[in-house]
């Protein structure tokens, strides 16, 4: 009878678990929010934004954004953003509603963590990966780039180092339709610094100014001990780019910390006495340790007798 009720009981506990989970992963969907259209200019500026955005909160779980038929990603990754079912199948206003509210499961609630304005710049970003779906208003199509727009040849991109403001300058030169040399504004730019464990992006997208520059403040960012970094510097897609040694300081000597005069210093800098103590003690307790495990084994032996 005993063994009845706590199967019954652990039924029970498991229903209401799974009835709980399937809640749990229910969306979330304001009535009010549910028809909505996308709230602010679908244009360049804020696909930018919220590409930044995606990329920063998003991506992580998400991934990169591939045009797809259907969710190619499997649990325990995030679906697919890109696939074309949820391109379809959702609109702005319940992508809106499920980026802040989540599900209660393997998707967070970000209400708190980004503004209104920022979820809907994440949705203008995923809709540009969907060639069916259209801006509430014709008007407000993407602009396309203005690297793109521009009317002749990205010839070569270059860097230098700033001094007066510790900033990395890069300048894109270009051919116009007439054979001329020009510095285009517009024209997005990518730049990264070598690191000891890869290439750490500085400017991912900035676009050059009148003059065809772009400048990125280096920060507090270290130089190799010749006083040297190496930048990469790319236009667009990476058809045109560049890398330069730059030199930005004097350098730097590295210093062991070891190798001053310390406690633990360094072998010749260690008191003789202090090698003397350390060597009796290490000694002292590998030899208890043996003892012990000597004594150990006669007590194995005796029990065997």
């Amino acid at each position: 009878m005993k063994k009845n009720i706590l199967n019954i009981l652990s039924l029970i506990s498991i229903s209401l678990l799974i009835m709980g989970n399937v809640q749990a992963q229910q969306w979330k969907i304001d009535d009010d929010l549910k028809d909505a259209r996308l709230k602010i200019p679908y244009d360049e500026t804020n696909i930018d934004a919220g590409k930044l955005i995606y990329e920063k909160s998003c991506k992580a779980c998400h991934r990169d954004i591939v045009i797809v038929d259907k969710n190619d990603r499997d649990l325990p990754s995030a679906p697919n953003l890109g696939n074309k079912e949820f391109q379809t199948n959702n609109t702005d206003g319940e992508i809106f509603c499920k980026i802040s509210h989540g599900n209660g499961a393997g998707m967070p609630p970000f209400e708190s963590q980004i503004s209104e304005e920022q979820r809907w710049q994440v949705i203008a970003f995923l809709r540009s990966f969907s060639d069916t779906w259209e801006a509430p208003d014709a008007s407000a199509a993407p602009v396309a780039d203005k690297a793109d727009e521009f009317n002749g040849q990205i010839k070569a991109i270059s860097t230098s180092y700033d001094s007066k403001n510790n900033s990395i300058v890069a300048k894109v030169e270009a051919i116009d339709s007439e054979g001329n040399t020009v510095y285009p504004k517009g024209v997005k730019v990518k730049i990264s610094i070598q690191r000891g464990f890869g290439n750490l992006p500085i400017c991912d997208g900035e676009k050059t100014d009148d003059n065809g520059l772009v400048s990125i403040s280096l920060n507090n960012l270290p130089p190799d001990t010749a006083g040297f970094i190496k930048v990469y510097a790319q236009v667009g897609d990476g058809v045109v780019k560049s890398e330069a040694d730059l030199k930005i300081s004097d350098g730097w000597k590295w210093e062991n910390p070891l190798d001053g005069h310390h406690l633990w210093g360094t072998r010749d800098k260690t008191p003789i006495w202090l090698l003397i103590t350390y060597l009796t003690v290490t000694i002292s307790v590998l030899l208890i340790i043996g003892w012990a495990f000597f004594q150990l084994a006669r007590i194995y032996n005796l029990r065997e007798r």
